[in-house]
């Protein structure tokens, strides 16, 4: 039996849709974290197998889903917390992924994300082709994208059982991310226009750098504040660390950063990278800020090894300890909002630990700033 979420959805899917004031989308989206629970604490109860089957099947035309396995939540596949993710089997014998929003949710970012995967495919990286996109249409509808699948173990699930491959495998993801960097977008920094990307094109919201690194900045100091996390003197001196007219959030020209360079977002064979997933974050950035970004998933002693493999591909900024540090802290402030608003629906021992993790990246920060 499938559920249809009792909320105004026309709401949720306006301020889903609307990025102009996002830094990280699952931290900024305008949305209350006990509605967030609602709608994807449980997202796989939304519709049936055949449903899905035939709602996929009319997007997909003649190369139609043979199969489709049974739902796991605990697949490596599953391992984020957005989409539903189902893997199938086209007539055709191709295996495909599909990825599907809950229903009623509108689709703010699958075109922007098909369009930064095939630029990275088609630079040479191991990222994913997508076979088809259905935008929410209304009612019981929902969205979904198809893609082929990729071979590989998520780098998560991997060290998981071969934890002295660690080293190796992070300087491996260093490299890869080096490489990403290497794709061309078009203009524009911050989240791309999904509408544009149904054209074929990647520009980003706004038209520096710095505006957006301070998209959702206010929001996120002030659920810090509130928390506890932070004191109103280090949220004033965090407002003032990231003005606009700083000088190291200065770009001259936006690089494809793909945001969630995660252990779960990275396929290996235990040698090699083989799979780059999941570009829905991605944006127009820096190469220093998807640094940061990835550095805040983890315990700070894990930079090492990844800035090895990633210098071995890049060259290193003269300034880079210093922008690396302010926007470890922006992506920290960010992250942390995430977390602790997630914590109030999914109170679980995962979250706790990134909590952990989040307070150790601020200390640090707090140390460098002196705040």
């Amino acid at each position: 039996m499938t559920e249809r979420l009792d909320i105004d959805l026309e709401h949720i899917n306006q301020s889903i849709a609307d990025r102009s004031d996002v830094f990280y989308w699952q931290t900024d989206r305008a949305v209350d974290p006990a509605t967030a629970g609602q709608i994807w604490a449980d997202r796989h109860r939304y519709f049936t197998d055949d449903e899905l089957v035939v709602r996929v099947n009319e997007a997909l035309g003649d190369n139609r889903l043979q199969t489709v396995e049974p739902l796991d939540p605990e697949a490596q596949t599953n391992l984020g917390n957005v989409n539903s993710v189902r893997t199938g089997v086209l007539e055709s014998g191709q295996e495909v992924i599909i990825r599907s929003h809950p229903k009623g949710i509108v689709n703010g970012y699958f075109h922007a994300e098909a369009e930064a995967a095939r630029r990275a495919n088609e630079a040479g990286l191991p990222s994913y082709q997508t076979l088809a996109i259905h935008d929410y249409e209304g009612g019981d509808d929902f969205a979904f994208q198809v893609i082929d699948k990729l071979r590989g173990s998520a780098v998560q699930k991997w060290l998981e059982a071969h934890s002295n491959d660690e080293p190796q495998l992070l300087r491996a993801m260093g490299a890869m991310m080096a490489r990403v960097h290497q794709v061309q977008i078009d203009d524009g920094f911050g989240p791309f226009d999904n509408e544009r990307a149904k054209q074929g094109e990647l520009v980003g919201l706004h038209g520096t750098f710095a505006e957006a690194v301070r998209a959702g900045l206010d929001f996120n100091l002030s659920v810090l504040e509130h928390e506890g996390i932070l004191t109103s003197g280090q949220v004033a001196a965090a407002d003032k660390l990231f003005s606009l007219d700083n000088p190291l959030l200065r770009a001259d020209k936006p690089v494809l950063v793909h945001n969630d360079f995660a252990d779960w977002n990275v396929l290996t064979d235990g040698e090699s990278i083989t799979g780059v997933l999941d570009w829905d974050e991605c944006v127009g950035g820096t190469a220093v800020s998807d640094i940061a970004c990835w550095s805040t998933f983890f315990e700070p002693e894990r930079l090492s090894n990844f800035l090895d493999g990633y210098w071995s591909v890049a060259d290193k900024p003269a300034d880079f300890e210093a922008t690396f540090e302010l926007l470890r802290l922006r992506y920290t402030l960010s992250k942390m909002t995430l977390r602790i608003r997630r914590y109030s629906w999914e109170p679980s021992d995962v979250i706790r630990q990134r909590i952990e993790n989040g307070k150790a990246h601020l200390a640090a920060s707090f140390d460098y700033f002196n705040l």
